[in-house]
């Protein structure tokens, strides 16, 4: 399927993304000369009840966007849960505990500056998305940064009522095994969303 990022481009004021938007551009303005990936108009700022949080932009969001249409692995793997789990994907907004595009050269993993660079905006995101049941953090280094973030604002996600799933990255070396493996994490990565659908109410599609 081809997709039309220009014409994307064009949605990103809609009342349902533009609060995000405007949260994204912001982001860009405090680190001159930074990228900050938009993220796709099909979620929904109003509908969301489920993040799904990944550690930093990949290579995909060279579409301008992070989006489960993207052209990388990561990406595919959220399109084959959302409908494995019949999600609607208005109903879950992806977003990344580190939102700025990082150096190729960078380690893979995030560091303690990286990780608390993105604290403040992840918090600005939920105050965006307030009817957020459930956090599903994707890979390591999502998960500590959830826990950093437990401490720094004094447990404000438990406290509001909001899940944190532990679940594996789409990407990298989480998937660099068999394919009977890969389809065994998978099938548990769908396991957590149809648990976090639930949990919230959401209807499958």
């Amino acid at each position: 399927m081809t997709i039309d990022w220009d014409e994307k481009k064009t949605l990103l004021q809609e009342p349902n993304i533009a609060a995000v938007t405007q949260l994204c551009d912001e982001l860009m303005e405090k680190k001159p000369g930074s990228v900050v990936p938009y993220i796709d108009p099909i979620h929904d700022e109003d509908e969301c009840r489920i993040v799904s949080l990944h550690i930093s932009p990949g290579k995909g969001t060279e579409s301008g966007f992070v989006s489960h249409f993207n052209d990388d692995e990561a990406a595919r793997r959220a399109t084959s849960i959302y409908e494995a789990a019949e999600l609607d994907p208005r109903y879950v907004m992806p977003w990344n505990a580190y939102p700025w595009i990082r150096d190729p050269d960078a380690a893979s993993a995030l560091n303690v500056q990286e990780k608390t660079d993105g604290l403040r905006p992840f918090r600005q995101f939920l105050k965006i998305n307030k009817r957020v049941s459930a956090v599903i953090a994707h890979g390591a280094d999502a998960h500590s940064f959830l826990t950093l973030f437990e401490k720094t604002y004094h447990s404000s996600l438990k406290n509001h009522g909001v899940k944190i799933y532990k679940a594996t990255a789409l990407g990298g070396r989480a998937f660099a095994v068999s394919a009977a493996k890969q389809e065994e994490l998978l099938a548990k990565n769908v396991e957590v969303y149809k648990d976090a659908m639930q949990r919230a109410g959401i209807q499958h599609l």
